[in-house]
């Protein structure tokens, strides 16, 4: 199920998708010398700090951005003697420092006013910040201002949370704002390590109002459970947020021998005949499924690796789950 509602003006946190290789949310400027090295800066726009989130004539705020410098080619030197930058944010241009030697990470700008009453709501795309331009002199290379190309983040993710809820997982997500965004991916994992996609939902195109998403997952997988939000843009792009922890119980365990397994046969537990077997991996994916007419059962051809049995009782739909290791 989906939902599109305003959120409260008091949600504060905001969260920014992290892009994945092959993102267009950052690009780069080349700046040559006449000493035969280059210059790549990479500056991106990633949030707005207000510094007040009462504000009813105006506030002060910040723009926080990422940003990467780099030098190649024969002769490069230690250090540039300038690198400063500002951002167009309209009507006000923050400034911002670079480290003058190659380096990366993040940066805030200076203070700047807005005569506003948008604080909780500011973000990039709402206050034009849309142009960043770097100042850089150098050995070969005069002062000069170059601007610093690049597509904002697709979406402003303000959060995303999972709640275990009466044997489902209840998902939920809200975006400050959207750019050509395509659909939305929920990934789970068992292991924070591989995920699998479980569900998906259409994105609002383009928004520039607070949007509230949820969904529920109502077949989770028993124990600790990762989630990530992925989300893909119209022309392919996608990019993937931090992860949501839930822990979802079942009503109970079990235990099979042997454990680790080496492949034949094993043993299941007297009570589990007339139950379904479900085989999953360790990402949640289902890969074998049967009734169990008898305590010895033979499993079809797995990897090695972590795997979930869970026996379900088709009467009252109880749960048990047991960890297989397969060597």
């Amino acid at each position: 199920m989906l939902e599109q509602t305003p959120l409260p003006a008091t949600l504060l946190a905001v969260l920014l998708l992290v892009a994945t290789p092959g993102s267009t949310a950052r690009a780069q400027v080349t700046v040559h010398s006449t000493d035969g090295y280059d210059v790549h800066i990479s500056t991106t726009p990633t949030g707005i700090l207000p510094g007040s989130m009462n504000c009813p004539y105006g506030y002060s705020f910040q723009v926080e951005l990422t940003y990467e410098v780099t030098f190649t080619g024969p002769g490069a030197p230690a250090s540039m003697y300038t690198l400063q930058g500002s951002v167009g944010c309209s009507p006000a241009s923050p400034t911002f420092d670079l480290p003058n030697t190659p380096s990366g990470g993040k940066v805030n700008s200076v203070g700047a006013w807005r005569d506003a009453s948008d604080c909780t709501t500011a973000t990039v795309g709402s206050l034009g910040c849309d142009k960043v331009f770097v100042d850089i002199e150098g050995p070969g290379i005069t002062m000069r201002t170059v601007q610093v190309p690049f597509s904002p983040l697709p979406i402003t993710l303000v959060e995303f949370g999972a709640t275990a809820n009466a044997g489902t997982v209840l998902l939920e997500w809200a975006t400050a704002s959207e750019k050509d965004n395509a659909f939305f991916t929920v990934e789970r994992s068992a292991d924070a390590e591989t995920f699998e996609a479980v569900l998906q939902l259409p994105g609002a195109g383009n928004s520039s109002a607070i949007l509230h998403y949820s969904a529920i997952d109502r077949d989770p997988l028993p124990g600790l459970s990762y989630y990530r939000l992925r989300q893909t843009d119209l022309n392919g792009t996608t990019t993937v947020s931090d992860m949501a922890v839930v822990e979802h119980r079942a009503s109970g365990t079990f235990a099979v021998h042997p454990n680790p397994w080496f492949g034949g046969a094993l043993e299941l537990p007297r009570n589990s005949v007339g139950q379904r077997l479900e085989v999953r991996s360790a990402a949640g994916a289902l890969r074998h499924a049967a009734p169990v007419t008898a305590t010895s059962a033979t499993l079809p051809e797995l990897d090695p690796g972590a795997y979930q049995l869970v026996l379900i009782d088709p009467h009252t739909g109880a749960r048990r789950q047991c960890r297989l290791l397969r060597l």
